[in-house]
């Protein structure tokens, strides 16, 4: 019986699954052709892995969406991390969806960790040092509301936004080559408004994200590890363009320049990722590392439900730029 990309390590693995280097990935789940939120047409996971360019495009992906997490780059000047990433989303879709009339709308500081909590990837002690990093580099400022001197508000600078239109481009790139027509053009330029109508919307997205990324438990070890994805990625690209070559510690030199990491950090990712059945050996020891069909199938998963949300989210701000007036959070900054 096949082994999916959802079955836990350790449990039985097909010839397949146990052979590195023949890139052939697990086949979609049904599940993975749902509408993530069923009132809203959007192109699924289950479309998006289907599609004949999709194994082309991770070559795009991977060099479109790195650059916004580089060490010099990525807001606080440290290290990427799954949950770092979430809680600046959560930030700016906070700020974008307040009402000021509706005191249940703010962005708190509290609904900023109960939104990050929803994904299991961090402590609330981990959203306060974030926080404060954020503050201390000018990416956020925290507000006292008038009206209760106890609440801290989360304000995301003209920084961070930029940041975060700079990040959402990158993704809808990649969406608008796979998809050209009629395109994601308003995402693609950056522009503010549309910016934060997506943003507004995305809101709705905490639980659809904590739901797939659940639904994709083998990467989540690697999710937590500083570019884990990324040096998992690495092994892929390399197996693509050379089956027979040996892995070197200098293969992954600029991963280690331009994100902060250390070669043992690495090292490290690479032996989770062999652990969780990610990565197999020929028998030759680490240096033949490749991906099995699983891990492909577990980074093919995370990328192809990144873009299907990207696009639901795309559709909605459409919707709600159509039908809602302006609003003074949309204006250029």
């Amino acid at each position: 019986m096949s082994k999916t990309s959802g079955s836990a390590p350790g449990e039985g693995t097909d010839e397949r699954a146990a052979r590195p280097g023949a890139f052939e990935p697990l086949p979609p789940e049904p599940a993975q052709f749902e509408r993530f939120l069923p009132e809203i047409a959007h192109r699924t996971s289950g479309e998006i892995l289907t599609h004949p360019d999709f194994a082309r495009m991770r070559q795009r992906y991977v060099s479109r969406t790195m650059a916004c997490y580089e060490l010099a780059t990525f807001p606080g000047g440290w290290q990427s991390a799954a949950y770092r990433v979430a809680a600046l989303g959560a930030i700016v879709c906070l700020h974008a969806a307040e009402v000021p009339a509706d005191r249940t709308t703010w962005p708190t500081l509290a609904r900023l960790k109960d939104s990050v909590a929803t994904l299991g990837l961090s402590s609330a002690r981990q959203i306060d040092d974030l926080v404060a990093r954020l503050v201390a580099t000018d990416y956020i400022v925290l507000e006292q509301p008038a009206a209760d001197g106890r609440l801290r508000l989360v304000r995301p600078t003209d920084r961070l936004l930029a940041w975060d239109r700079a990040v959402m481009s990158s993704y809808y790139d990649v969406l608008q080559e796979l998809y050209p027509d009629p395109g994601y053009g308003l995402a693609v330029a950056r522009d503010p408004a549309f910016h934060l109508a997506q943003r507004r919307g995305a809101v709705e997205m905490f639980d659809v994200v904590a739901r797939f990324m659940a639904a994709n438990r083998d990467l989540i070890p690697l999710l937590q590890m500083y570019q884990g994805f990324h040096v998992l990625m690495r092994v892929i690209q390399m197996r693509e363009a050379d089956a027979q070559a040996e892995l070197r510690d200098s293969d992954f030199s600029d991963i280690v320049t331009r994100f902060g990491v250390s070669r043992s950090h690495i090292r490290n990712i690479l032996a989770t990722a062999e652990a969780g059945g990610l990565l197999a050996a020929d028998g030759r020891g680490r240096k033949q590392l490749a991906p099995t069909p699983r891990g492909l199938a577990a980074v093919d998963r995370f990328i192809a439900d990144t873009l299907a949300s990207s696009d639901m989210t795309y559709r909605m701000a459409l919707a709600r730029l159509e039908t809602e007036p302006a609003r003074p959070t949309d204006a250029p900054s």
